[in-house]
C-alpha cells in the first residue's frame, strides 16, 4: 500500500511540475515545508486568535488525516515523494535532530516522526473534546430539558435521596 500510495503521487506530482526531478523535487519540498509550518501556525491561531470551535474542529480533521498517513504508510507521504525525486534521505525532522546532535537512521526517523505526531494528535484531541464539553454539552442540555416534557421524559434528579416521580 505504501509503495502504490508513493508512486501514485509520484505521477500525480510529476504531471502538475514537470519531469525535472532536480527542480520537481525542490518544489514539493517547499510546498510541503510551507504547508506543514502553516498548519503549526493555524492549530496555535486555533487556540489564540480564531477560539472558534469550528475552526478548531476543521485543524483537528486535518491534523487527524495527516496523523493517519504517517501511521499506515510509516512516515510521511510527501517526504518519501521529496527524497525520491531529490535521490536523498533529508526528511522534514533533520534541521531539528541536527540542532540537539542526534545521529538517526531513516526507521529511527519514521519512529520519531509517528511518536510525535500520535503525542500531538493526542494532545490536540484532548483540548477539542475538554472545549466540547465546555461549551457544547451545557448548550445540548438545555437543548434537551426544554424539550423533555413533550418526549416524556422524567426529569433528572437533583439528588441521590429523591425517587423519581412518574406521572
Amino acid at each position: 500500500m505504501e509503495e502504490t500510495a508513493v508512486n501514485w503521487t509520484e505521477y500525480l506530482v510529476k504531471r502538475i511540475f514537470g519531469d525535472d526531478e532536480e527542480k520537481t523535487g525542490r518544489i514539493v519540498r517547499a510546498i510541503h515545508h510551507g504547508a506543514s509550518y502553516m498548519l503549526m501556525l493555524c492549530v496555535l491561531m486555533s487556540f489564540t486568535l480564531i477560539p472558534a470551535l469550528w475552526f478548531q474542529t476543521l485543524m483537528l480533521g486535518v491534523c487527524g488525516l495527516i496523523w493517519a498517513q504517517h501511521i499506515l504508510l510509516h512516515g510521511c507521504l510527501i517526504s518519501k515523494v521529496e527524497q525520491r525525486l531529490l535521490k536523498d534521505e533529508t526528511s522534514f525532522l533533520d534541521p531539528y535532530l541536527q540542532l540537539f546532535g542526534v545521529e538517526a537512521s531513516e526507521r529511527s526517523k519514521q519512529g520519531i516522526l509517528m511518536m510525535l505526531s500520535s503525542v500531538g494528535i493526542s494532545m490536540f484531541t484532548l483540548a477539542w473534546g475538554s472545549r466540547v464539553m465546555r461549551e457544547v454539552l451545557p448548550q445540548l442540555s438545555v437543548q434537551v430539558r426544554a424539550v423533555a416534557p413533550a418526549l416524556h421524559i422524567p426529569p433528572v434528579l437533583s439528588s441521590l435521596s429523591e425517587s423519581p416521580v412518574l406521572s
